[in-house]
């Protein structure tokens, strides 16, 4: 883990916490005057019962409401700026810490494939907390030690009692803390795997349903959702218990100051106003104790939250600046790179040896679970081999800028995922979108008249409650977003994989026009007639490279045991292997078609 001064370079967010210390200033420099200003309301009675009521002088009366007025005005202005200098410091945190968060969290999915999304909650607790009025009473506590001395002026023993009841409620504070920090422990794990189990189930509604997994998605949703609701129930409950006890010692604290104050006043100790005003300070000093244990699950709560965020910036990796390399060419270099994930004995791949020149086209096949994909994702940068190196024209993944890199590298997943937006947005990657080159993204991936038929076009807007597009449509968008101003460097991992005849035949067109154009392409595909024109076939098993061809070679060894075997059963005449070996082998043309 790295220090702060280390992280604070890399992701200021972590010095916003410290930087706001300003605010909090400023909060509590009016909180003396919120606080000094209650004083005005027992020395408004005292006089009332020892002058006005003695000397029956109507104008003092009103001379004194006047002034108390004036300053209660006073107060409630100051406790509204106050109030309102939080909220600004609660909105000013979330928006200085939320890109760097947003980042770290895709950092951390990057290189170690841990989903940190609940830290979004995170930062939305914290802001809550400190934007609320829940704050305010752990800026008035530390002034009961004044209201204490002014019961104790008035008499020592009243300042006694005072005294009492102020460690009672700091012996309850501190017991309530206890009980709720142990309670609340691993509560935002539990939290953030129930709502996981909630957002797959919605994605997979279908599979959920027509497959009878709903019982079972609801026992793990229950599990971790009852730990939720019994931790919560815990700390509610405990908290109500000595919120009561807390409500105890304020009334019998007050209750005390009256009657030893009566006893005083009736021996002539101190007059009758004094003891109405002690008591007063004394439920003033006592009131920010009883509101802190209210708001003390909530407090806890948001250090929790500030500790998570901070531990996740400090172990995200980082992306420091790099210096602008040269224009791309796409010449990619593997030597010894190997990439395994921490606790797997096994790594995913092992020693890999691979040179791809620019402009080739090269495909990439071998059994499930062979390391395909996770040597797709190096091949783009998006992780970083844990031993040997991966370059892209001779420079090292990690050394290129990530705009420089995003700017040439294409990439369409196995699995496709659109942004919510619309789909002219998403093929361009939500930056400011070039609708030239959108259309021709569309146009090279056989979607634009498939966009066009849509009601809305290339403005449809896509995304949770917004228009679905089937598997294919959903496919070939992704595929126009990672052809997108034509980057120098694609890799498509099963691009046909949700594709028609039809929609093959223009994702065919369309990546010998990319390397037609200068482009290197790089193909995941279980289809051999996809990876017929192929410069370089590479096939994989148990994250080694077990071989090397052409395209051709691999289609005549593909495809001749096949129509061998199909001559002995006797379902397949000479001729006609001949004639689809043939056809398998040519090229397929493309006549516009673009269904889902």
């Amino acid at each position: 883990m790295r220090s702060i001064d280390e992280t604070e370079a890399h992701y200021p967010a972590v010095k916003v916490y410290r930087s706001s210390f300003s605010g909090f200033f400023a909060v509590g420099f009016f909180s003396i005057f919120v606080n000094l200003g209650t004083l005005v309301s027992p020395i408004y009675m005292q006089q009332i019962f020892d002058r006005v009521l003695q000397s029956s002088h109507l104008e003092t009366l009103v001379f004194l409401t006047v002034i108390v007025f004036f300053f209660l005005a006073i107060i409630a202005i100051l406790d509204a700026i106050r109030g309102s200098i939080l909220a600004s410091v609660a909105r000013w945190w979330d928006e200085s810490v939320h890109a760097d968060l947003l980042a770290a969290i895709v950092q951390h999915s990057r290189a170690k494939g841990s989903s940190h999304a609940h830290a979004v909650n995170d930062l939305a607790t914290i802001r809550q907390f400190v934007g609320s009025p829940s704050v305010l009473p752990f800026f008035d506590g530390p002034w009961m030690p004044l209201f204490m001395l002014a019961v104790t002026l008035i008499h020592p023993w009243l300042g006694l009692v005072a005294v009492g009841a102020a460690v009672l409620l700091l012996l309850l504070a501190g017991i309530n803390d206890r009980i709720t920090r142990h309670k609340m422990k691993g509560l935002a794990e539990h939290r953030s795997r129930a709502q996981s189990t909630v957002d797959v189930a919605a994605r997979h509604s279908e599979s959920v349903y027509s497959m009878g997994m709903l019982p079972g998605v609801l026992t793990r949703f229950r599990e971790d959702n009852s730990k939720v609701a019994q931790a919560m129930y815990d700390v509610a409950s405990s908290s109500a218990k000595i919120g009561a006890l807390t409500k105890f010692v304020r009334f019998s604290a007050q209750i005390s100051i009256l009657g030893l104050g009566a006893y005083l006043a009736t021996n002539g100790q101190i007059s009758a106003g004094s003891m109405i005003a002690a008591s007063i300070i004394m439920g003033r000093a006592l009131a920010p104790a009883e509101q802190a244990l209210g708001a003390w699950r909530s407090l806890v709560g948001a250090m929790q939250a500030h500790n998570r965020i901070t531990n996740l910036l400090r172990m995200a990796p980082v992306a420091p600046p790099r210096i602008q390399q040269p224009k791309v060419h796409g010449k990619l270099d593997l030597k010894s790179a190997s990439y395994a994930l921490p606790g797997r004995e096994r790594p995913i791949l092992r020693a890999l040896d691979l040179q791809i020149e620019a402009g080739t086209l090269i495909g990439l096949v071998g059994p499930s679970g062979s390391g395909k994909s996770t040597l797709c994702r190096l091949l783009i940068g998006a992780l970083e081999p844990t031993s040997g190196s991966v370059r892209l024209d001779g420079v090292a993944m990690k050394n290129w800028s990530q705009q420089q890199l995003g700017q040439n590298v294409g990439y369409l997943a196995q699995s496709v995922e659109l942004m919510e937006g619309s789909i002219r947005e998403n093929i361009a990657r939500l930056s400011e979108p070039d609708d030239t080159a959108v259309i021709q993204a569309a146009r090279l991936a056989g979607c634009h008249e498939l966009i066009n038929s849509l009601p809305e076009g290339y403005e449809t807007q896509i995304g949770i409650g917004r228009s679905t597009l089937s598997g294919g449509q959903a496919q070939r968008i992704g595929f126009a977003r990672a052809i997108y101003k034509l980057p120098k460097l694609i890799v498509l991992d099963e691009p046909n994989a949700n594709l028609d005849a039809e929609g093959e035949n223009a994702l065919q067109d369309c990546i010998f026009k990319l390397r037609s154009l200068g482009s290197t392409v790089i193909v995941v595909s279980h289809r051999p007639a996809a990876l017929a024109k192929a410069d370089l076939i590479v096939t994989l098993g148990m994250g080694q490279i077990l071989q090397k061809q052409s395209g051709e070679e691999y289609l005549r060894r593909t495809i001749r045991p096949v129509g061998d075997a199909l001559k002995k059963l006797g379902k397949l005449k000479p001729s006609t292997t001949s004639a689809n070996e043939k056809s398998a082998a040519a090229p397929r043309s493309w006549h516009g078609g673009a269904n889902g």
